[in-house]
């Protein structure tokens, strides 16, 4: 869609400039600062002189496409703005005005404002390298930072508030579309995104620690990614970093220190260190973090299990992990020419540590009668496993004359883990036990992926190919009880290929569409157990299409409106494939699934934005959903915990309004909904006469809201106070039966002439109040769990950057999900 934002900022600062550098606009307008020439035409520059649409193309001295600047056109009588836009991804601009003689302001940070003539043909403007970044200037705006792009809703985040939220992490569970859950960062509705950073994918969550906020330009939250994203891949962020001139060495330090409230041993240390070389189009970057992770969990559990006897479990938990990591990744970037890049890059981490310890205290009953009064220990650690994972990407990003785009990537990705497991039962009633695990596992994957893209008419045609192969193995044996081993081997192929078009048509709108075909297949070997071997073959189409608008509505101001609908898919994780039976205690047993099928949904979003305004609704069928589920194992009320295929449609919807305004030095970003679910399931119960009992996790919806303030003064200081509800309602096969509540606040001071020093202080769930308990019914098993964990902490964080320059590498990777998976 043709966003056409009127950027006051700039054009009020152009306007500036203009009045200041001569004595009249005319004579401005008359001797234009910027190199502008025609794109069709070599004829002399002249004043428009007719009604009509001005449009054109922005580039850098190189000739790179500048995507985002702000276009604005000015009367000549007095400079007031009459209209703007910005670049698309392609550096072109279209304004429709009826001002036949104006100025026309080009901006963007890291460039110097340009001026000229606008032309009665399509011009070519160059915008050239301003190495003094913009300082002092305070102008407020009342334009909204976040608009909607062809896929989701893009925020603008240098000159906000959130440019010193703390790391990436802080900025994205500040932005629209995105909130904070008990499994991390989600784009509301669609789960857990992709995450790339200026192209690159992250693989290790890490990298959102390190980037500062000061470094970031944009987010887009993508929630209908297009047909050259893997198939399983349902919300997509997009972050861009400013770009920074010059040449030379540079670096980043980021050192932080969180220390739980409730728990002495939650302390998590955390620091990163990233350099950069710059010279000519040459870029070698490397960088390196270490970061210890805890968390201390306290649950209170009731299960029931129904069969031939009625077996109850009462009684409470204590988990504690402590683990560390540490990270490194190294690489080099070469501009061969203006269009044409190629690079490469190596990632690595190891798990220095992992200790998990939980001790178990279970009352058991039969028939109301006590049975058992058991005590379980156990302590889940590496072994003599020293896991590791590594990747490598080699890319080539080009684009031939000025059109044909290209861009390949060739990646590998392997890892290695291993868990020993040891569990001592105490029971004063029956008998003590001693049971010891060891699981051990490996998995390697090779992937390529080819995008060609091509302006065709009004708009674009992207078309590729992207292959992956996946090979993996697992080793499982127990000893001190009577189960099985599992000597397993997982493959798996993936040939895709896609093609999309969009096109944006004046006055109408944009309209895109795509389809992905994808052919898998897969096989699962048992070396122990030949029964659970298994070979299928999928060939599926996925189709998307999206429809964006603008509506005015005079005085109120424009209206910009998309609609959404996707085909997605999601496979198994290879854990969750695996047939072998994991011990947890006497009574709860665990194992994958290999007769897990992937699941299938459909998806329809509507995005609406006025101002400051955003409202979002998005609906969600899935067929086959996996769910965990828990079930009888035997007469001696041990139950199997597994992931399974639910048989009936699952129906989702999120819809969420977002707030964001901005008083003086107040700014509030606000985030209500509610998500509603549709879910029957057809369940085994002994107890029913037809051994089935529909369980229904359906007309109670989760109510949520983010509501955060933040308050910028004088001398680099930023004051933030927020909190994140939940109420009680269904999520999938669980109920959540009580109120959330995360308070957070934080205080920030900045130091140095170019605010490159920044001290910030932290709090997050001060209250104590940020903790889930759940019920579930699974038919023939019911669990009842309340859960305390080790969320109430400080964080303390120091950041610095020294002639900062992000790094130009452009690799876009491939097989993204199988890393996700492996």
């Amino acid at each position: 869609m043709k966003v056409t934002r009127i950027i006051l900022v700039c054009a009020l600062l152009a306007a500036a400039k203009v009045l200041a550098a001569t004595t009249t606009n005319v004579e401005a307008a008359e001797k234009p600062v910027a190199v502008a020439t025609k794109m069709s035409s070599a004829k002399e520059t002249k004043t428009a002189a007719r009604k009509g649409d001005w449009k054109g193309k922005v580039v850098d001295e190189a000739g790179a496409p500048v995507a985002y600047a702000n276009v604005a056109v000015l009367a000549r009588a007095d400079s007031s703005v009459v209209c703007g836009t910005v670049t698309e991804e392609d550096g072109t601009f279209y304004i429709s005005t009826r001002e036949t003689d104006g100025i026309m302001v080009i901006a963007m940070l890291g460039y110097k404002t340009q001026y000229c003539s606008p032309e009665d043909e399509e011009m070519l403007i160059t915008l050239q390298d301003d190495t003094a970044m913009l300082e002092g200037a305070t102008v407020e705006a009342k334009m909204p930072i976040t608009t909607l792009t062809g896929e989701g809703m893009q925020t603008n985040i240098r000159g906000s508030v959130l440019e010193n939220a703390g790391s990436a992490k802080d900025v994205l569970a500040k932005t629209p579309g995105m909130i904070q859950s008990q499994d991390g960062l989600e784009v509301i509705g669609k789960g857990a995104p992709v995450v790339y950073i200026n192209g690159h994918k992250v693989s290790d969550s890490s990298e959102l620690d390190r980037l500062q906020s000061n470094e970031i330009q944009s987010v887009e939250v993508i929630t209908n990614p297009g047909a050259q994203y893997d198939a399983t891949v349902r919300s997509v962020v997009r972050i861009k970093t400013i770009r920074r001139q010059g040449d030379g060495f540079s670096f980043s330090l980021n050192a932080s220190d969180e220390q739980s409230l409730s728990w002495k041993k939650g302390n998590d240390p955390f620091g990163a260190f990233n350099a950069n070389y710059r010279t000519g189009g040459v870029d070698i970057f490397a960088g390196i973090n270490y970061g210890r992770y805890t968390q201390q969990q306290k649950s209170y559990l009731e299960k029931a299990t129904f069969g031939n006897n009625l077996f109850e479990n009462k009684g409470d938990l204590l988990s504690e992990f402590i683990g560390s990591n540490i990270y490194g990744n190294a690489g080099i970037n070469w501009q061969i020419a203006d269009d044409h890049f190629i690079g490469g890059k190596v990632e690595w981490g190891r798990k220095l540590s992992q200790n998990n310890r939980t001790v178990v205290n279970d009352n058991v009953f039969e028939n109301g009668v006590e049975i058992d009064r058991l005590t379980t220990i156990s302590e889940d650690s590496n072994g003599s496993a020293k896991p590791y994972n590594i990747g490598a990407n080699v890319y080539y990003n080009g684009l031939v004359k000025g059109k044909f785009g290209i861009d390949i990537n060739f990646d590998y990705y392997g890892s290695k883990d291993g868990t020993r497991s040891v569990s001592a039962e105490t029971s004063e009633m029956t008998h003590d036990a001693a049971i010891e695990s060891n699981s051990r596992g490996s998995s390697q994957m090779y992937a390529a992926k080819t995008v060609f893209s091509y302006p065709i008419w009004k708009g674009q045609l992207q078309f590729g190919t992207e292959e992956t192969f996946s090979r993996r193995t697992d080793n499982y044996t127990i000893e001190g009880i009577e189960l099985p081993a599992s000597q397993a081997k997982v493959k798996e192929d993936n040939y895709a290929g896609f093609a999309s078009y969009g096109c944006d048509i004046p006055k109408f709108g944009q309209l895109s569409a795509g389809i992905r075909y994808e052919h898998v297949r897969y096989s699962y070997e048992d070396a122990i157990t030949p029964a659970n071997n298994l070979q299928r073959k999928y060939s599926n189409w996925f189709p998307s299409a999206s429809y964006s608008t603008r509506i005015n509505t005079g005085k109120a101001g424009p209206i910009q409106l998309m609609v959404n609908y996707s085909a997605k898919t999601r496979r198994p994780g290879y854990a969750n494939l695996s047939s072998a039976i994991h011990y947890n205690n006497r009574y709860i047993w665990q194992s994958g699934n290999a007769q897990l099928q992937p699941e299938r949904s459909h998806d329809v979003s509507l995005m609406a934005l006025w101002k400051f305004i955003t409202l979002t609704v998005d609906y969600t069928r899935t067929d086959n959903a996996i769910m965990v589920w828990s079930s009888p194992y035997g007469d001696e009320g041990v139950v199997l915990v597994k992931p399974d295929n639910i048989k009936t449609p699952m129906r989702n919807m999120a819809v969420y309004l977002n707030f964001r305004p901005t008083i003086g030095p107040w700014t509030m970003n606000y985030t209500v909904g509610v998500q509603p679910q549709w879910l029957t399931i057809n369940a085994p119960d002994p107890r029913e006469e037809s051994g089935v009992r529909q369980t229904k996790f359906n007309g109670k919806p989760i109510f949520f809201a983010q509501l955060f303030d933040t308050f910028k003064v004088k001398g680099g200081w930023q004051f933030e106070v927020g909190g994140a509800l939940m109420t009680k309602g269904y999520t999938q096969n669980l109920y959540m039966k009580n109120v959330y509540f995360n308070l957070t606040a934080a205080i920030q001071k900045s130091f140095l002439k170019d605010g490159s020093l920044v001290l910030r202080l932290e709090g997050h769930d001060l209250a104590h109040t940020a903790h889930f308990d759940i019920d579930t019914d699974f038919g023939s098993h019911t669990i009842k769990q309340n859960n305390i964990f080790s969320s109430q902490l400080i964080k303390f964080s120091l950041r610095y950057n020294f002639n900062t320059a992000q790094s130009k590498y452009r690799g876009t990777g491939a097989g993204a999900d199988e890393k996700t998976r492996m």
